[in-house]
């Protein structure tokens, strides 16, 4: 076989398998395993925290004190607020995978908009 028909189907070969790999990835959006499965276990941590933020802010509001400790929340630096919001006790919830800091600034961000509407 002549080496120029050789080269000519190796190369076909690799445009054709470049160009379905972009057509899978962009237009039908396929991706790898390893990539479905963290952004599935993104999604999974946000729709936790999207149940669990309510619950941290329904403890603030039953909170005998939570007038005081509204303004004792608006007083801390940002930085600081999701950890007066754990020393609360607000954000612990039982059997979940989710750290307390993350509820608990999700949790702080919800009051703060909350109060000041």
């Amino acid at each position: 076989m002549n080496m120029q028909i050789i080269k000519t189907v190796l190369w076909s070969a690799i445009g054709g398998a470049l160009v379905w790999w972009v057509v899978l990835s962009a237009v039908l959006g396929w991706m790898p395993a390893g990539s479905a499965e963290q952004q599935a276990v993104k999604r999974a941590k946000t729709a936790i925290l999207d149940v669990l933020t309510p619950i941290c802010v329904e403890r603030f509001q039953q909170d005998a004190e939570s007038e005081v400790k509204l303004k004792a929340l608006k007083e801390k630096p940002t930085w600081n607020q999701a950890d007066y919001i754990v020393q609360q006790g607000w954000a612990t919830m039982p059997e979940n995978d989710i750290s307390e800091n993350s509820i608990a600034k999700a949790c702080a961000s919800r009051i703060l908009t909350v109060s000041s509407s």
